[in-house]
């Protein structure tokens, strides 16, 4: 029994190592490679600029919003104009007028694109400034003489010939 003791404590005295790995020179290099990778990806990261990218970012945002709202002052300036032009003013300086009076005044357009309170606007304007508007109806045209018509249609003939003037 002795000698199972022995053993037993000679077994456990000397650990089990497990058996080494060994590699090839193309697979060290593999793994040198990757391990090269990692740590400049990881310099990089600590290299980084934060507050430098953070600032870029910010100001990016700011030129995006002054773009956007450049966009929308652009957008309602359009669609003044195209309200003014159905407006059937008389010239341009009337028309930039009545183009500022409704800017000043700040109105907005519906979802269906009228302008709310425009008509308004426009109705002070054509009892303060009648002469700004063209005339809704064409004015008649009147011709230096009033003889009659000389000229011959084939309509004439034939009532001529039936009463015998011809």
């Amino acid at each position: 029994m002795a000698e199972e003791i022995k053993e037993t404590e000679i077994k456990q005295e000397q650990p089990e190592t497990p058996a080494e790995k060994t590699y090839s020179e193309a697979d060290y290099n593999a793994l040198k490679t990757q391990l090269d990778e990692a740590n400049n990806t990881i310099q990089g990261f600590r290299d980084m600029d934060i507050d430098g990218i953070q600032k870029s970012a910010d100001d990016w945002k700011k030129k995006y919003e002054a773009l956007e709202q450049a966009q929308k002052e652009r957008d309602y300036s359009d669609k003044l104009d195209k309200f003014v032009a159905s407006q059937n003013m008389k010239n341009e300086i009337y028309a930039s007028h009545l183009k500022g009076l409704l800017k000043d005044a700040g109105l907005k357009f519906d979802k269906d694109g009228s302008l709310i309170g425009g008509a308004d606007i426009v109705r002070k304007l054509k009892t303060s400034c009648p002469d700004a508007f063209a005339d809704d109806k064409p004015k008649p045209e009147f011709t230096a003489s009033t003889s009659g018509n000389t000229a011959k249609t084939p309509d004439d003939d034939a009532v001529r010939r039936i009463m015998g003037l011809k």
